[in-house]
């Protein structure tokens, strides 16, 4: 376990909300409502001490991505959210070891 905060919210108009499990350092996705519709991007871009870690790599393939190129937003229409949670709760796990 973590002493993180659980969520962060990103500066207005633009920011987005990173998911902090288990209260970890380094978040694997963040979220954020564009034109009505949730969408969700990868973290391997946003903090230099993770980027591009291969712990990324499940949740760009879940995403269609690959976790050594850019994290652009995407719908999560079509994603089951337990699975989503579950990778990300194991991408948490090894981006943070």
């Amino acid at each position: 376990m973590g002493d993180y905060c659980h969520l962060f919210f990103g500066q207005r108009p633009l920011g987005g909300m990173f998911v902090y499990p288990f209260m970890r350092r380094f978040p694997p996705y963040k979220f954020k409502v564009k034109a009505g519709q949730l969408q969700i991007a990868g973290c391997w871009k946003s903090n230099f001490k993770v980027t591009g870690h291969p712990g990324f790599a499940e949740l760009a393939s879940m995403l269609g991505l690959d976790h050594t190129g850019s994290a652009p937003w995407s719908p999560v229409s079509g994603l089951d959210p337990d699975e989503l949670w579950e990778v990300g709760e194991r991408v948490s796990r090894a981006i943070n070891a």
